[in-house]
Order: C-alpha cells, then sequence, then structure tokens
C-alpha cells in the first residue's frame, strides 16, 4: 500500500477546513424535473441506535483486523449512564446527540490502535451547529496538534496529528472528525513512529462516512477498507 503524503503546517491551532457540499438551487425548484433531495443524507431522519451500531467500523468493514471493542450504539441518555458517550466537549454539547455509539480495532504488532465515536443528531441542520465545538474539544486530546489535510472526506472533516496523550514513547496520534448529513464521527489512532498512521486513519474515516451515508439512505452499511484501498 502506497503511503499518502500528508503536509504536516506548523500551525498549532487544530483546525484545518470545512469541506461542505451544499446544494445551490433550489429543491422546489428542481422537485418535478429530478426529484430533488430524494434519498439524501441531508434528508434522513435521525439514525436509531440499531442503525448507529451498524455504521461503526467492525470485522466485516476492516478485514485483516482485530476487533478491540464491538460495536454499541445507545440513545443518548443511556449512552452517558454507561460512559459511551464521551463528553469531552462539555455537558450541553454532549445531551444534543440523538444517539452516541463507539467501536475499536487493533491491528498487528506496530500497528495503530483505533477508537471509533458516533454521534447521530436529530437532522442534518443540529449536526451541522454541533460540529464546531465537537472538533473543538476532540481535536484537541492529542499533545501539540498540528493540522492535516486527508481530503475531502465527508460533508465538513477535519484532522490533526501529534504526541499521543498516553505519552507512550515516540508514540503518535491522529484525530479525525467528519459530519455525513446528521452524523458526527470521530476516528482516533495511535501508534508508534515507524506506522504508516496518517494513510490507515485516511481509509478508516472514508470508510466511516460511507457507511454513514448508506445508513442515512435506507441501505445497510456495506462499505468496507477494499472499497476504498
Amino acid at each position: 500500500m502506497t503511503p499518502v503524503h500528508i503536509p504536516m503546517g506548523d500551525s498549532m491551532h487544530p483546525r484545518t477546513r470545512r469541506l461542505v457540499r451544499h446544494v445551490v438551487v433550489s429543491c422546489a425548484a428542481l422537485a418535478l424535473l429530478a426529484g430533488c433531495g430524494d434519498g439524501s443524507a441531508d434528508e434522513a431522519g435521525p439514525l436509531s441506535a440499531r442503525q448507529a451500531e451498524a455504521v461503526l467500523p467492525d470485522a466485516k468493514a476492516a478485514p485483516g483486523w482485530k476487533v478491540a471493542l464491538e460495536p454499541v450504539a445507545y440513545p443518548q441518555n443511556k449512552a452517558r449512564e454507561l460512559g459511551v458517550a464521551r463528553c469531552h466537549e462539555g455537558p450541553e454539547e454532549c445531551s444534543k446527540p440523538h444517539v452516541t455509539g463507539v467501536s475499536a480495532m487493533a491491528g498487528g504488532r506496530g500497528e495503530p490502535q483505533l477508537d471509533f465515536v458516533l454521534m447521530a443528531y436529530e437532522d442534518a441542520e443540529a449536526a451541522q451547529a454541533s460540529y464546531e465545538p465537537v472538533w473543538k474539544a476532540w481535536g484537541g486530546r492529542s499533545v501539540e496538534p498540528r493540522e492535516l489535510d486527508l481530503g475531502t472526506i465527508g460533508d465538513e472533516s477535519d484532522a490533526v496529528g501529534g504526541s499521543s496523550p498516553s505519552l507512550r514513547d515516540g508514540a503518535k496520534t491522529i484525530v479525525v472528525q467528519v459530519r455525513v448529513g446528521s452524523v458526527i464521527m470521530v476516528t482516533m489512532g495511535e501508534a508508534g513512529s515507524g506506522s504508516e498512521l496518517p494513510n490507515t486513519l485516511e481509509q478508516f474515516a472514508t470508510v466511516f462516512a460511507e457507511r454513514a451515508e448508506q445508513a442515512q439512505e435506507g441501505k445497510t452499511p456495506s462499505a468496507t477498507l477494499e472499497d476504498v484501498a
């Protein structure tokens, strides 16, 4: 697998860019011609806990990877009660998702350890309004974070890399946040300096986003790493 070159800026601000795909013409104007919006992620209703659980990366989504935590998702009150909702962004912001879910993966020896968090909101507008405060909290989790460019993923995306907060000798961490419609997803990876961490995180974040889009279109999430390799 060919490593992806990741340009790393000198800025310490954990914000890279907002990649927003807006339709600039009215759906009402196109409705009679093209059925504008049919099945789109932006117009889908909120995901159920069961749908959110199916979106989270698992063994089928990542062939060859070991599942460290099987996907689980709960309505927000239950998720907070069980500690599934990691409220780094604060109690008020943490109460806004409709559903929160998590899963985790581990590669072989020396491979990255990966954590996934999914926050499903009532609609795309609610997720978009929460994107910035959620990123401010999660993006600052690495030590001395630097902005990364992992390309266009989902409707909005950001990524930072830095030293791991675990303080393991030489360990690096990358945090990627992506919004697709009414869903915000956080993908975190930690690995030693010899690992292709940026390339791995880009692929997992892309698969995560594609699975979220499939679920919001009413489909069973089926995207895998093999689809984006």
